[in-house]
């Protein structure tokens, strides 16, 4: 539940009304930076310190939200893609980045995101290499995939079936209109949550 340095308490909606653009500021100083980028954290350290209002949740529950506004509002200004600006903890753009090319791999999409990444410095104003720069990937999408060499002979290999993990089960807080994990309070304005539906 976000809360202010004084203890008092903001609905999730209102704190995401007064964080975005303390995000789009934070992405238009590092657009200027050629080459820079923030992770999740970083950015929701900056977030939260900009703006007074912070939360005990891990940014990865909340900050895609933050960045949705503030990808809306950069389209709805003409700007590049400043939210290819932010990666996660791994370093990489993400599943979720929604200019990914269709049907691309991972390296794809982390070449996408270069490529819009290098269009933000240029759009706003960082200072460039001498030769013009070029679309950089994060030192992750870098690496090269890790493969493990072994000297014994190989045999026939089975192959693991990967469980997925269970689905996080959601309910709608009527109090605050928040989609949270189910519990007997929400966990954002402490309000009754009502039984979930089976569906």
């Amino acid at each position: 539940m976000p809360d202010r340095a004084d203890g008092s308490f903001v609905t999730q909606s209102d704190a995401l009304r007064v964080w975005w653009p303390a995000a789009r500021d934070a992405l238009l100083e590092v657009a200027r930076d050629y080459g820079a980028w923030l992770t999740h954290e970083q950015l929701s350290e900056r977030i939260q310190a900009a703006t007074g209002i912070s939360t005990r949740h891990p940014a990865p529950e909340w900050i895609g939200r933050v960045l949705d506004r503030v990808s809306n509002d950069a389209e709805s200004r003409g700007e590049p893609h400043l939210t290819s600006l932010c990666v996660g903890a791994d370093l990489a753009i993400g599943a979720d980045y929604p200019w990914a090319p269709a049907g691309g791999g991972e390296r794809a999409r982390e070449q996408g995101a270069a490529e819009d990444r290098f269009e933000c410095y240029r759009f706003f104003g960082a200072t460039l290499p001498a030769d013009g720069g070029a679309p950089q990937l994060t030192p992750r999408a870098l690496a090269p995939a890790k493969r493990s060499r072994s000297s014994a002979p190989r045999g026939p290999r089975a192959t693991p079936r990967a469980t997925p993990p269970p689905a996080i089960r959601e309910v709608l807080c009527t109090e605050c209109f928040m989609l949270v994990p189910v519990a007997a309070q929400c966990r954002d304005c402490g309000a009754p949550l009502p039984e979930p539906t089976e569906g």
